[in-house]
C-alpha cells in the first residue's frame, strides 16, 4: 500500500482563495491510474480552508468561542468542497475514490475505516481539516500521513508538493539532496510556499516526515507540477528526495 499526500500547493492556486486546478488533479489522477498500484491518498487544503481557518483563529484553540463556531462551519465546509472536486476527477479517471473526514476527532476507528475502505478495494480520500475534541485546532494532511503510513505500514509514503526536493542550500537548484537521513533531514534548507498556512507548517511536515522514516516506511518528496514525476514514484523509481532512517 502507497500512502499520497497531494500539497495544497499542487491542487490549489493558492494566491486565490478557493480556487482548484483540476487540470493538475487530472494529470496526477493519470498517473495513480497507469501505475497501477493500490494508494489511499491524503490531500492538503491549499486556497481552501487555510483563509477562513486564519481569519477565525482556529489553530489557537477557543479564544472567543461563540464567534469561531461559525468560523468551524465555514472551514469544515471549504475543505469538503475541496474534496469533492477532487472526488469527482478521480472517479471520472476511473479511481473508485471514497471521501474520509477526519471531523470532528482522529482515533482508532478512524484509521480502521481507512484500513477497511482500502482493503475492500476502494480508495480511500481525507484531508487536513478542523478538529473538535476538548478544544477546536487543525489537522494538518502532513499529520495524517503520519498515522496513516504507520498505520498501514505502508510500502512508502509519497509527499507530492511544488519543489523538487529537499535541498542542502536552498540557493542552490544543483544541491538536491537525492537521499538523506532524518537528521540530515532536520537541517536542511527546504524551498516552500509561503502562502498562507495555518497548520504547523515546515516544521510540521519535517516532524511528521521523519516519524513516518523512522517507522521504517520508504518517503520521498517529489515535485508533482513536473509530469512523470508521481508516476515514478509510485513505481519505485528514483525521484525527488528519499528519507530513511538515521
Amino acid at each position: 500500500m502507497i500512502v499520497i499526500k497531494l500539497g495544497g500547493s499542487v491542487i490549489t492556486y493558492k494566491s486565490k482563495e478557493n480556487a482548484f486546478n483540476a487540470r493538475m488533479t487530472k494529470r496526477l489522477a493519470k498517473e495513480i491510474v497507469e501505475a497501477g498500484k493500490k494508494v489511499i491518498i491524503v490531500h492538503g487544503a491549499g486556497s481552501f480552508g487555510h483563509p477562513q481557518a486564519k481569519e477565525y483563529e482556529l489553530h489557537k484553540g477557543f479564544v472567543d468561542k461563540e464567534r469561531q463556531i461559525k468560523g468551524i462551519a465555514l472551514t469544515h465546509a471549504s475543505v469538503r468542497k475541496l474534496n469533492m472536486k477532487i472526488l469527482d476527477v478521480f472517479i471520472s479517471m476511473g479511481i473508485n475514490a471514497v471521501s474520509l473526514p477526519p471531523f470532528p476527532s482522529i482515533n482508532k476507528s478512524f484509521l480502521e475505516n481507512v484500513k477497511k475502505i482500502a482493503d475492500a478495494g476502494l480508495t480511500p480520500v481525507t484531508f487536513g481539516d478542523v478538529m473538535l475534541e476538548q478544544d477546536v485546532s487543525i489537522i494538518s494532511g502532513d499529520k495524517l500521513m503520519e498515522l496513516i503510513a504507520m498505520h498501514m505500514k505502508a510500502e512508502r509514503a509519497i509527499f507530492v508538493t511544488d519543489v523538487d526536493g529537499i535541498f542542502a542550500d536552498i540557493k542552490k537548484s544543483s544541491s538536491l539532496l537525492k537521499k538523506c537521513t532524518s537528521d540530515e533531514l532536520q537541517n536542511a534548507l527546504v524551498k516552500g510556499s509561503k502562502a498562507i498556512d495555518v497548520t504547523s507548517g515546515m516544521a510540521g511536515k519535517v516532524k511528521s516526515i521523519k516519524r513516518i522514516a523512522y517507522s521504517g516506511v520508504e518517503v520521498h518528496i517529489i515535485n508533482g507540477k513536473k509530469p512523470g514525476r508521481l508516476f515514478n514514484a509510485i513505481k519505485g523509481k528514483r525521484v525527488g528526495t528519499m528519507v530513511v532512517p538515521k
